[in-house]
């Protein structure tokens, strides 16, 4: 048997996808660079929403095939394809493929094996599901648009209607925070469509590998509100005591300093963690000491989360913002490389694109569009020794391969091995994950496996029960189980070598050299554990970076995702939004990875190392963009500097009642019902807006004669005349995750979970937000603490209870 596959380790899978948009798009892409072969199915009428720049991106690797399924013969030839596909990728508005005859239920007769995957707006059905299932509405409907700037007390206190911590707070200048600026944010980053690309991601690996068990298909299902629920996820919580001892953060609040400060040069840097000692000891000298005391993670002014430690962070700002103003950026860069600290430049996506050590990395690639020619674009995500992903070619042309798709005949399904034939306990069931991942980006991934049925026990350092204390960190355990080992004594490794020997998988996220120094190295283990799924994430590239600290913020610094959403282009600062997914984006994409390696384990029986990494899920969030290899500018979307849209015809206005509207005008017979609804038919005939190419050339000018007609309007009156007129729009809630834990549609699907937490009381959080009809994953077990099942596990592993209280009472593991 063959130890490595050039093809990827969804190779033999085949995929038709049906779906545009965003979210559809970027799941069918991952797919194809883990070695699946992609039929894009295009519909004759056009994609309404067709963005050019990124299309050459998102379909980089597919095949492309324009067929109409309301034609008797195309449509036969579509099933005819259907019949032995493996997974089919659909974004109809719900009940448009039933009266196509392609539905889940219809094509699951036809071929039993199917993997139908639906990515809506708001879900199958309920009062919400025929919405205009677009991003920035979905953004503006769900509130991401308030929440992404940040909230006063974090949404935590929103959620549960408690006081805000430090109330009337004295903040300091933040330009970043733009704390000046009024009403919600429009950004270029799409949370709804990545978090839902991200559900669509995880529930098809989970599906395939569930079918290779029991011989079956099937129905996976999640939409834009589920994305924008998990991209929300770590702040997304109802807790009963938000005043529980270390639970609060100010991480997310509005009033934080975001580590973001402007240098000489004029160019922005993202400092995190915030750690002044050493860089006020450096600026005090005329030329910057580059080489010199290393930070130790323990020495100087450490900063905390608590409510507290806000005010000292207040306090050191001002000074930071003076010592980095003193010198240039890449000087800054080269002190924070040679000191151990996370100082990173804020790039532009174009610049992350020509980063040489990327390139080397593969996470961005060149290739040759057949229309534009080179370019470089985001390369492959997720890592796998045994079975590499690899970008299999540039996007095709319109229509390149209808032809084939409608008169060849497909090749026969992919064999299975032995099934079962019966349901599962979720796709996962039968798993079992070790995980020892640190942080937000290492956890995440084993709760999204959690969520999919995996048992998972967490592998705990004696000392984190105060972590475990704190929302982040209970944001990213449920699900799991606890047990707490001092992994620097002989008998706490001893104890992880049972455990290993016992597991599945595998999973950390440790700097290079930490996990072999403890004898858990991949290649340490892999010969006696040849099955085992390893895996391994970083913070940047396996390369120059790869021993700095690696955190969510100086991975978007890198990848150009605070360049875009501060609408840097113009001179404004950059922007960390608070709603993100660079930490659980990575999470996300390793536990994707964990999937499909188990699908190709369940075919081949081979175990392999996989990994990725956060600057890679950030890249993802900026894959709207590629450069030319020749360096001539690509125009593409961007917002604007005051972040109100991405057009004039694309964001958001202020109305009468002093709320705000985003409004997605985006089909040119939209334009004059626009002009209708606001009044003013007269904007019809001004030659300045007669045609799309002439709004785009005076988009400033049309702005600014629609500001003052959107501002007559109240939200019952705009209502009523756009929804006369069918055009897409939606108030920008600034309650909406408040609500959400109230709101009876929510409940009856069981998007939430709650659990009973010491301290906390009553905690609830969104979960399970990816669906399956078949392999219904069991409710999730609340958010475990340090040790707290260090017994029963170690009972589970023979261990006698005089033993197990030995070795509590030396202190190589710890029990609640």
């Amino acid at each position: 048997m063959a130890e490595t596959s050039a093809h990827g380790p969804l190779q033999g899978v085949r995929v038709l996808d049906l779906s545009w948009g965003i979210a559809g798009p970027i799941t069918t892409m991952l797919l194809a660079d883990s070695g699946a072969d992609v039929t894009r199915i295009e519909s004759p009428h056009g994609d309404p929403v067709r963005d050019e720049v990124a299309y050459r991106v998102w379909n980089r690797g597919k095949r492309s095939a324009v067929v109409d399924l309301t034609d008797p013969l195309q449509r036969w030839a579509f099933m005819r394809q259907a019949a032995t596909a493996d997974v089919l990728v659909e974004s109809f508005e719900p009940g448009v493929t039933a009266r196509l005859g392609i539905d889940a239920a219809q094509l699951s007769v036809l071929n039993p094996r199917l993997i139908h995957c639906s990515i809506t707006g708001y879900g199958p059905d309920g009062p919400d599901a025929h919405r205009p299932a677009l991003d920035s509405l979905v953004a503006a409907r769900t509130g991401l648009q308030w929440d992404q700037r940040g909230r006063t007390g974090t949404s935590l206190t929103l959620i549960a209607g408690a006081p805000v911590p430090l109330d009337g707070l004295d903040v300091p200048e933040l330009p970043a925070s733009r704390l000046a600026q009024e009403g919600p944010a429009f950004l270029r980053s799409t949370w709804a469509s990545l978090g839902a690309a991200y559900l669509a991601g995880v529930g098809i690996a989970g599906a395939l590998r569930a079918r290779e068990v029991t011989g079956r298909g099937e129905q996976v299902s999640t939409s834009l509100l589920q994305g924008a629920m998990a991209a929300a996820g770590p702040t997304w919580m109802r807790a009963e005591h938000v005043d529980a001892p270390g639970f609060w953060m100010w991480v997310t609040d509005r009033r934080a300093p975001e580590g973001l400060f402007e240098c000489a040069d004029g160019r922005w840097i993202h400092f995190w963690t915030i750690r002044p000692t050493l860089v006020l000891e450096a600026a005090e000298a005329d030329v910057l000491p580059i080489e010199g005391e290393k930070d130790d993670m323990r020495s100087g002014v450490r900063i905390g989360m608590e409510a507290e430690d806000l005010v000292v962070l207040h306090h050191y700002h001002p000074l930071l913002a003076a010592a980095f103003r003193k010198f240039p950026s890449d000087q800054w860069m080269a002190f924070g490389a040679a000191r151990n600290l996370g100082i990173m430049r804020v790039r532009s996506p174009e610049e992350a694109l020509n980063d040489q050590a990327l390139l080397d990395q593969g996470c961005v690639v060149e290739s040759v569009d057949p229309q534009v020619g080179p370019i470089r674009h985001v390369g492959k995500l997720l890592e796998f020794s045994a079975s590499p992903a690899a970008v299999r070619g540039p996007a095709p042309r319109l229509g390149g391969h209808t032809r084939d798709f409608l008169t060849v005949s497909p090749g026969p399904a992919a064999e299975t091995g032995p099934h079962t034939g019966g349901a599962l306990d979720g796709p996962l069931a039968g798993i079992t994950v070790l995980d020892l991942g640190l942080g937000v980006a290492g956890p995440w991934g084993a709760r999204v496996l959690a969520d999919l049925g995996a048992t998972v026990i967490k592998v705990h350092a004696p000392h984190d029960g105060y972590w475990t204390r704190t929302s982040m960190a209970m944001a990213t355990n449920w699900g799991k189980r606890s047990i707490a080992v001092d992994l620097k004594s002989a008998e706490g490794r001893e104890l992880l070598e049972q455990l290993i020997s016992r597991a599945d998988v595998l999973a950390h996220n440790m700097r290079p050299g930490a996990a072999e120094r403890l004898g858990i190295g991949y290649e340490q283990l892999r010969e006696r554990y040849p099955a085992l799924i390893y895996s391994h994430t970083r913070g940047f590239e396996d390369g120059p970076r790869s021993l700095l600290p690696g955190t969510d913020q100086t991975a978007n610094a890198l990848a150009g995702t605070e360049y875009e959403d501060g609408a840097c282009a113009t001179g404004a600062p950059p922007v960390w939004s608070r709603v993100n997914v660079g930490d659980t984006g990575n999470g996300f994409l390793w536990a994707t990875a964990v999937m499909q390696a188990l699908y190709h384990r369940e075919r081949t029986g081979l175990g392999q190392r996989v990994g990725t990494s956060i600057i890679n899920a950030c890249l993802l969030t900026t894959s709207f963009a590629y450069a030319r290899v020749d360096g001539e500018p690509v125009d593409r979307p961007r917002v604007d500097a005051r972040q109100r849209g991405l057009s004039a015809l694309h964001g958001l206005y202020r109305l009468a009642d002093d709320e705000w509207a985003c409004i997605a005008v985006l089909r040119e017979r939209e334009w004059p019902e626009l002009c209708a609804a606001l009044g003013a038919p007269d904007l019809v005939q001004d030659q300045r807006f007669g045609t799309s190419p002439a709004r785009r050339t005076h988009d400033g000018e049309l702005r600014a004669e629609l500001e003052p007609l959107f501002a007559r309007l109240s939200t019952a009156e705009l209502g009523e005349a756009f929804d006369k007129r069918h055009l897409p729009y939606e108030i920008s809630s600034r309650t909406f995750a408040a609500e959400l834990f109230d709101d009876p549609e929510i409940a009856r699907r069981s998007w939430i979970a709650s659990a009973q937490v010491p301290g906390v009381g009553l905690l609830e959080q969104p979960a399970r937000l990816v669906e399956f009809a078949r392999h219904v994953p069991p409710a999730v077990s609340g958010p475990c603490q340090a040790g707290q099942h260090t017994r029963e596990i170690l009972a589970e592993l023979g261990l006698p209870q005089d033993e197990i209280n030995r070795l509590i009472e030396q202190r190589v593991v710890v029990a609640q």
